[in-house]
């Protein structure tokens, strides 16, 4: 009877709540379609950067225009788009103009260095906005007062031959701990790893190792203590050509250990070719690729597995489709692999993962992900099974066919359409949580 009237308490709770939240979104709908902006002559900015801007920063630098909330009311939109690469990172700034300004398209990039610090990369990313806003500030009565300067040399630039002591190739190492300690339980974490890549428009060339270890130790109330011990350690080699705009081919060898996967110690030596139906140069836009790949293996278990195997070869091979696409509305990526046991069809995997993030409307956006995999590959697994303790503290991969992962989030934003001011006061100091 109590748990019947909790659920029904509960019940009549979320309706008022879904009740609250859905005359709040009439209203606010309401208040915005007849809200007007103050007609000013300032150049609206919607900033469109899912990662890598300091937004704080950029908003206190550049004052001259004003920064709004939805695209829909910009003069402006703003596409930044972010990928890396074994030097560092490269930002590509689509200036998309619209309503006075919808002939007045460009594109600028920014290239920054892995020795490059925040401070120097957000500077520098500014200083690029700026320069790619002046045509559009130019326009208005502001533009009287913008001044050209320029820091470079006196004499006029010559093109002269890149001399590169290093060949293009770049190295990074990191080490690390992470250490917590508490009246009943303590972990320790360390981490290393070591990887050198060399990029040009032929080839992509790399390798690397990692090593990870993490021991943990819990005492319970009986008295009795628990310790758990893991590790990790991966390497690889391999090396990328390029054929064209449209196609490219790879190798490489990798070796693996997991105590996870009941890995004492595998090897892989793979191959692979993939085909772009878009030029590679448009790949921070668009990119729809398919290709196939073949491997061979050397696996040697920590356990006897399901099987009854020690030690096995085993070799594999697979398809994979993938499309990716970013746009003013959102973006989205869809992504399908597919692989097979040579040996025997019945060991196989399937992967489907999704993710869109669309602008319905003004103020108005949803974001939907999803993965699912149907697993019949788990040649790894222990013949004596899994303990309780491995289960609780997922020190080990558990027996199952399939996998299944969703989110959907719904945001919905009304009000002033600007966003210029900038007040940094007790932010993150979370005075008001209540633990």
């Amino acid at each position: 009877m109590g748990s019947a009237r909790a659920k029904a308490a509960w019940l009549t709770g979320f309706c008022r709540f879904c009740c609250t939240t859905i005359c709040c979104t009439v209203i606010g709908c309401w208040t915005t379609a007849h809200a007007y902006a103050v007609d000013h002559d300032n150049v609206k900015v919607f900033l469109d950067c899912e990662s890598g801007c300091d937004r704080t920063y950029l908003k206190r630098e550049i004052t001259y225009v004003d920064y709004v909330r939805d695209r829909q009311d910009a003069d402006v939109h703003l596409l930044i788009l972010r990928q890396s690469s074994a030097s560092g990172r490269r930002y590509q700034l689509s200036f998309l103009g619209s309503g006075r300004f919808e002939t007045l398209q460009q594109v600028l990039s920014f290239n920054s260095p892995n020795t490059d610090t925040d401070d120097e990369r957000r500077r520098g990313l500014t200083r690029t906005i700026a320069l790619g806003l002046v045509p559009y500030v130019a326009q208005t009565s502001l533009g009287q007062n913008l001044n050209v300067r320029y820091d470079g040399a006196d004499e006029p630039s010559q093109e002269t031959e890149l001399r590169d002591p290093w060949n293009h190739w770049v190295y990074s190492s990191r080490i690390g701990t992470n250490l917590s300690d508490q009246d009943r339980q303590d972990s320790t974490e360390l981490s290393g790893s070591f990887y050198a890549n060399r990029t040009t428009e032929a080839w992509r060339i790399g390798y690397g190792l990692d090593h990870n270890f993490r021991e943990r130790n819990f005492l319970f109330d009986d008295g009795k203590s628990l310790k758990d011990v893991s590790r990790s350690s991966n390497a690889t080699l391999f090396a990328i050509k390029s054929i064209g705009n449209h196609w490219g081919v790879g190798a490489g060898i990798s070796s693996r250990r997991s105590v996870f996967r009941n890995l004492e110690r595998g090897y892989r030596v793979a191959a692979a070719i993939e085909h772009n139906v878009y030029p590679y140069s448009e790949s921070a836009q668009r990119e729809l690729t398919m290709g196939y790949f073949v491997g061979h293996m050397f696996l040697n278990y920590d356990e006897e597995t399901v099987f009854g195997l020690l030690t096995e070869y085993q070799s594999n091979h697979g398809v994979f489709v993938d499309y990716d696409l970013e746009q003013p509305w959102g973006d989205v990526s869809v992504e399908l692999t597919a692989s097979q046991f040579l040996k025997d069809a019945d060991i196989f995997r399937v992967n489907l993962r999704g993710n869109l993030d669309y602008r319905i409307a003004r103020g108005f956006s949803v974001s939907l992900w999803a993965r699912t995999t149907l697993i019949r590959d788990q040649i790894y697994l222990p013949r004596g099974g899994t303990s309780d303790e491995d289960v609780l503290l997922g020190r080990r991969a558990l027996d199952t066919g399939f996998e299944t992962r969703f989110g959907v989030t719904l945001r919905y934003t009304f009000g002033s359409i600007y966003s210029n001011v900038v007040n940094s006061r007790l932010r993150g100091t979370g005075f008001t949580s209540i633990f």
